[in-house]
């Protein structure tokens, strides 16, 4: 996809940025994912101009785990800025919801991040349903990220050639020209499919990731 609404096309990397005197205030976001996918896309997204002219992003991966471990990284992450004198405005974990086995860690994560005032994104089963709303705009449940990896992968030979792996750094590049496609598609499964589900954990599959995009973006593509 591509065309006049996706984000690299409305501001890309390569538009001359107006010269300040005065360096503008931008507001410092630390993200923590919950292994190495979820940093591999962000720290893609964080160089877009359409980002990196409002925010100051640090991207973080995640000791994986459990979600609890991966609040307790990111609060610990803020601790040691703090210590050096700088500060996070906000802070966000990217997690899986993945098995109902994982719910206990999930909800003492939860409760850690309110009590450390970060902010969490959950997608449910995983980060890669995120991904899939490239390309589709479908309610599925699946039974676990095995299965949305299945389904992803026959995008991927279709479009890029080769398999999906998570490990692959160029992850935001391949998927950026169809940024404004997934935020819709992923606001339309959680908000109309799952409508009065309040809580991504009951919603299988959806992705909270749109919000998260959005707002860094500033793009319309997640709202009504």
């Amino acid at each position: 996809m591509g065309g006049p609404a996706s984000i690299r096309h409305r501001l890309s990397r390569g538009t001359p940025r107006r010269v300040s005197a005065e360096r503008p205030f931008r507001r410092t976001v630390l993200i923590v994912g919950d292994g190495r996918t979820e940093p591999n896309y962000f720290d893609g997204l964080k160089r877009e101009d359409v980002v990196s002219n409002r925010f100051t992003v640090t991207v973080k991966p995640g000791p994986g785990f459990s979600p609890e471990r991966v609040v307790e990284r990111a609060v610990k992450y803020r601790e040691t800025a703090k210590r050096r004198g700088e500060d996070y405005d906000e802070v966000w974990c990217v997690l899986d919801v993945e098995a109902p086995d994982r719910r206990e860690s999930l909800d003492k994560a939860r409760g850690l991040a309110r009590e450390a005032g970060l902010e969490l994104c959950l997608s449910n089963p995983c980060f890669e349903v995120w991904f899939l709303a490239h390309f589709e705009k479908k309610a599925r449940a699946y039974n676990g990220c095995d299965e949305v990896v299945s389904y992803l992968n026959k995008h991927w030979q279709k479009h890029f050639r080769q398999d999906y792996e998570k490990n692959d750094m160029g992850i935001y590049d391949r998927l950026a020209d169809r940024t404004e496609m997934a935020l819709k598609n992923a606001r339309w499964v959680r908000e109309t499919h799952h409508r009065g589900t309040p809580d991504t954990v009951n919603c299988n599959s959806s992705t909270e990731v749109y919000q998260l995009v959005a707002h860094l973006t500033g793009s319309r593509g997640a709202r009504q």
